[in-house]
């Protein structure tokens, strides 16, 4: 029996296969819903970035250690054989005594040596003066994994107000498909009563149409925007998430917000203190380089167990071992090394002068953004205030534009520019927002504060 599908029938069974994929492949798993603080919170645990941050400090901390070895004795054994392969000769010439010209041959075929030795430093300037260093660098890498978090805060923070941005203009298109459909639907009840022109049906259909388009596209914008917060959180791709709250939320604090900002102080931002970490670990450099000009003193010990065997006694009970052993102090004094020593001090000062310019030029160029920041927050403040009432504006004239074209008082034309207004008048409010938002997480990632502070 052949069965006959029409268009419509073919339609539906694409879109039921096309909605039965998630349930099969995609691996489709209970929603998760999140708020900010939740979100920074599995960021911080399941992110790679701050997990190889937190990964650098450790091996920083056993490279401590290991310097630290240093200051202990330095034990090993060891073990030696040697086959004499042709003998030494022994040769003499003393007057009254038969000359030997072909020589005595001494010493025996095998040699069995084993020893312990140990070796302690006493003196040693330059080993400390490394070990100084290491807390430096271990401190550099603590700031490294904290400016890690800071980036980290900024960039979830910011993917967070992009999901709410994406969803509230989402609500905002959807409102004007609503209303497109609404009014294409009571203009062809119109066009069919006769009291309308097929033209203006025409027109109100397309524009519906066209709703839809940007409806799906702002449908698509939502679903990016989750997929990298999903990502930066460090989630699985296919876990379903859903964001608490909206952006016009933020406007009861955001007055507050800022009146606690102080964009004048530094003293907290990551590029600063790392750089002056840096330039701390140069004055190490210094002092180490210095170091290496100074005495230095070890003691060593030694005790070796040895034997001398020819072949026809080896390893029976006539072999005979005998041990020695020594005990030693070591003092080195550099003298002069060409002139190298005496360089090296002054490429080292010569690099530190170099880290106060660009400190100095790197604290200019944090300051102007810290005042670009500022001014864009006290921008997004007067653009929410006006675009909130703009808003509020449009929404009423909508509805007043729509009452007087059911009453014939008003024109197509005039209800589709009132429809264009309130979705101009509801992106940019929303947009204000956000920019307010972004403005303040970057201005707070320059100053160094963390999230809950």
């Amino acid at each position: 029996m052949k069965i006959v599908m029409n268009k419509t029938t073919r339609k539906l069974l694409v879109i039921c296969a096309l909605s039965a994929i998630p349930a099969t492949f995609l691996h489709a798993q209970d929603t998760l819903r999140v708020s900010l603080a939740k979100a920074i919170e599995i960021a911080l645990s399941e992110n790679p970035t701050i997990q190889v941050a937190d990964k650098a400090i450790q091996r920083v901390e056993y490279s401590k250690k290991e310097r630290t070895g240093g200051l202990f004795p330095n034990v090993s054994l060891s073990a030696a054989y040697q086959r004499a392969i042709k003998k030494q000769k022994m040769f003499f010439s003393i007057p009254g005594m038969p000359s030997n010209p072909d020589g005595i041959e001494v010493g025996q075929d095998n040699t069995f040596t084993g020893a312990i030795s140990a070796s302690l430093p006493i003196i040693a300037p330059q080993l400390w003066a490394t070990l100084q260093l290491s807390e430096i660098e271990l401190e550099m890498s603590q700031e490294s994994a904290r400016s890690s978090k800071l980036s980290m805060y900024n960039q979830v923070t910011k993917a967070y107000y992009g999901v709410l941005l994406a969803q509230d203009s989402y609500k905002v298109i959807k409102q004007s498909y609503e209303n497109s459909t609404e009014n294409a639907k009571i203009i062809y009840n119109k066009y069919k009563q006769g009291t309308v022109s097929e033209y203006e049906w025409i027109r109100a259909d397309v524009q519906a149409r066209n709703a839809m388009t940007n409806l799906v596209s702002s449908e698509n914008a939502v679903n990016l925007s989750k997929l990298q917060l999903k990502m930066l959180m460090g989630i699985d791709m296919y876990t379903e998430i859903e964001t608490e709250g909206k952006l016009s939320d933020f406007e009861q604090t955001m007055y507050g917000d800022v009146m606690m900002i102080n964009a004048a102080t530094l003293k907290d931002n990551s590029d600063l203190k790392q750089f002056d970490i840096q330039r701390k670990q140069l004055d190490q450099s210094e002092k180490i380089h210095k170091a290496s000009l100074l005495p230095t003193l070890g003691a060593s010990i030694n005790y070796q167990y040895m034997s001398y065997a020819n072949d026809s006694i080896t390893f029976t009970p006539d072999q005979y071992w005998f041990p020695t052993s020594n005990l030693g102090i070591q003092l080195s004094v550099p003298l002069f090394q060409g002139g190298a020593k005496h360089f090296k001090s002054k490429q080292i000062k010569i690099q530190k002068q170099e880290m106060e310019l660009q400190r100095e030029n790197l604290q200019r160029s944090l300051e102007l953004q810290a005042i670009n920041y500022m001014n864009n927050i006290k921008n997004s403040l007067k653009k929410i205030e006006s675009n909130r009432e703009g808003l509020r504006q449009a929404e009423k004239a909508l509805s007043i534009s729509k009452k007087m074209y059911e009453v014939g008082m008003a024109t197509y034309l005039d209800l589709n520019n009132a429809d264009l207004a309130y979705i101009n008048a509801g992106l940019s409010y929303n947009q204000s927002i956000y920019e307010y938002l972004s403005s303040k997480a970057d201005l707070e990632k320059l100053l160094g504060k963390e999230f809950g502070n």
